[in-house]
């Protein structure tokens, strides 16, 4: 299975919407808000699952990162 297997489907408007989200809130300096912290931390959990265990080039993903 290559990473181009991997990739998430990006018509999924789940996923747009959360980066579109994310994106409006970095442009306009919200980094610090409550909303900020949950859209991230929802975009983080889904590239964990979309890429756990993954191996890329000689190296396998881990979740040792995680903190």
């Amino acid at each position: 299975m290559s990473l181009i297997d991997n990739q998430p489907n990006i018509a999924d408007p789940n996923d747009f919407t959360l980066l579109e989200g994310l994106y409006q809130l970095t442009i306009t300096g919200h980094t610090h808000d409550w909303e900020f912290e949950r859209l991230n931390n929802a975009v983080y959990e889904r590239l964990l699952s979309a890429y756990a265990g993954l191996e890329i080039g000689s190296a396998k993903t881990s979740h040792s990162l995680v903190g």
